[in-house]
């Protein structure tokens, strides 16, 4: 990379932290810090969800996936947009009328202290390996395109490039940082940023893929047999079904989602950012992985894992590819910031709170600040371990989806049971948890190692649904359980006055109107940043201008337009009023 690479990816990494400092001025109260006061608009919510999603692993693992298996690739991103449709139809308004402060709270009501223990642990550790391989394999893709000179303090002697420790470091604190210091709503926001960034470059990069191979019809001729099919001998319809089930229950129970769920101010609310979250999943995929497609054509020799980046390297001219590396980073900083919060939310509520009742909102704030700072250190740290751990990333992802997973079939079990208590979930977790010890420490591997991606499928959905199932038949004719009706006790029935939809109105539209500046004076940033590249780098100055005229332009308008019809708005309340 070159010298203007650098002062981007600098000059993004110093916004994210302005922006953090800036929001963490609006945070009054510990639900401002922790679900942004339910002020959140459905949009918000969703486009928060949607990139939550997102991490290393979607350029990496699934643009890898893409660019060996090729249309498959697309039929599995769907399966998330088509599982977050379902969420919004049967899970959503349930998560929403519950008057909860986090997830963890919900399952103390309708479950036992115990059981908050349990998921809290296993959720602190299983999430926090998880954001340590994201970070890890971040920036792995990062130093590949740092070299330094020979006997550079940041060096890595083996390699000449920028040490792992560093990248993972500068990436961990800025992350931390920000999320620290705004709270949820420094989550949400900065997740708009790098939305608006990770489109306008996917949608740069697509045009260009294909007019390196000669155009779409030269691209469909070149490539491989069965690059078009829907399905494929590792991922079948089979495997299909079980991965549109389990994200299902992870989109529906997993924290980082309900907390989004229950930020915003209504039923409806909610259940249309989850609306949006599917429509963008079902629409853009093949937009995602276009240029890992194509690459398989330039070069099918290529590491699968590095097809995204060396795409980016073989269009992007210098500054451009800066922006590039800027938006994969933000993948895997929207995934790690919004586990953060979430688990500071639920440290902060569900175990400070409880051992303190007394607790102010500014202690709270406090107390979920202080936990984010020391578990992104850990998880941090838990990254730079990552390499002298003998690559363990390899072993630790599929072993902790086989935990993490099923702890949200029984969570969303609750919402619709009257009779499954804390010992149904005892049960279906010792007994899936048993099942995947014995097969991950080798017994069957003849079996397992010819479909190891549908054995844990099959482990982490069919065997918690059956156990929970047959526990349920069981106690078909018992009473109910003390904990649904605690569960009643909590939830509201919304109310849709008048008065109440006005105020509503009103609460989502304190945040909605932040997000579009700050989208907009991101699209305007590209495009002063990319017309300034145009004439101090040698790319093509004639397609950048272009590019960057659409960006301010598009900017301008939007802003224009928007503030238009808000005064508008406003002078008609002051008349009427």
């Amino acid at each position: 990379m070159a010298a203007a690479d650098y002062i981007i990816i600098l000059v993004y990494f110093a916004g994210l932290l302005l922006l953090g400092g800036f929001l963490g001025k609006k945070i009054k109260s510990a639900k401002d810090m922790f679900i942004a006061g339910r002020n959140s608009s459905w949009w918000l919510s969703g486009l928060s969800t949607y990139m939550t999603i997102f991490s290393a692993s979607t350029f990496v693992v699934w643009g890898g996936v893409a660019y060996r298996s090729g249309i498959v690739s697309v039929v599995i991103a769907t399966m998330l947009g088509i599982a977050s449709i379902f969420v919004g139809i049967f899970l959503v308004g349930k998560w929403s009328r519950q008057r909860i402060n986090s997830p963890a709270e919900y399952l103390g009501v309708r479950f036992n202290k115990s059981i908050v223990q349990f998921y809290t642990i296993i959720g602190v550790v299983g999430r926090g390996v998880h954001m340590a391989v994201a970070l890890y394999a971040v920036a792995i893709m990062t130093v590949a395109l740092i070299p330094l000179p020979e006997g550079h303090m940041l060096a890595d002697p083996r390699t000449g490039h920028l040490s792992v420790i560093y990248a993972v470091l500068l990436l961990g604190v800025v992350t931390l940082v920000y999320t620290a210091a705004g709270g949820f709503l420094a989550v949400i926001m900065t997740d708009v940023v790098q939305f608006a960034v990770l489109i306008a470059m996917v949608l740069i990069m697509v045009p260009l893929s294909f007019e390196s191979v000669g155009g779409i019809r030269a691209f469909i001729i070149n490539s491989p047999d069965g690059f078009f099919t829907f399905f494929s001998e590792q991922y079948s319809w089979g495997w299909m079904v079980l991965w549109l089930l389990l994200n299902f229950f992870m989109l529906g129970g997993d924290w980082a989602f309900v907390q989004r769920y229950i930020s915003v101010p209504t039923v409806r609310e909610a259940k249309k950012s989850a609306y949006l979250v599917g429509i963008l999943y079902i629409t853009t995929p093949l937009i995602w992985y276009i240029p890992a497609l194509v690459y398989r054509v330039i070069n099918p020799d290529a590491n699968p894992e590095q097809a995204y980046m060396l795409m980016s390297q073989h269009l992007l001219g210098v500054g451009m590819l800066g922006l590039m590396l800027a938006a994969m980073l933000s993948a895997t900083m929207s995934a790690v910031s919004s586990n953060l919060n979430v688990f500071a939310n639920v440290f902060a509520y569900d175990i400070f709170r409880a051992a303190r009742p007394d607790a102010s909102d500014k202690t709270l704030i406090r107390v979920g600040r202080v936990f984010t700072y020391v578990y992104g250190a850990l998880i941090t740290g838990v990254a730079i371990m990552i390499p002298y751990l003998g690559g363990a990333e390899r072993v630790v992802v599929p072993t902790l989806t086989l935990i993490i997973s099923p702890l949200f079939i029984p969570s969303i079990w609750g919402l619709f049971s009257k009779r499954i208590g804390s010992s149904a979930v005892w049960w279906s977790m010792s007994i899936t948890y048993t099942i995947a010890f014995v097969i991950k420490v080798g017994f069957f591997d003849d079996i397992v190692n010819q479909h190891v991606e549908f054995v844990d499928a099959f482990i982490g959905f069919v065997v918690p649904f059956a156990t929970l199932l047959i526990i349920e038949l069981a106690l078909w004719k018992k009473e109910k359980d003390a904990g649904w009706g605690r569960l009643v006790q909590i939830s509201e029935e919304e109310i849709n006055d008048e008065a109440t939809e006005e105020k509503n109105k009103k609460a989502g539209s304190l945040y909605s109107s932040l997000a579009i500046n700050i989208m907009m004076g991101t699209y305007l940033t590209i495009g002063i940043i990319i017309s300034i590249l145009a004439f101090v780098t040698d790319a093509d100055s004639g397609r950048m201008l272009l590019y960057a005229s659409i960006f301010i332009v598009v900017s301008i308008v939007v802003l224009t337009i928007y503030h238009y019809r808000k005064s508008k708005l406003e002078k008609k309340i002051i008349n009427n009023g």
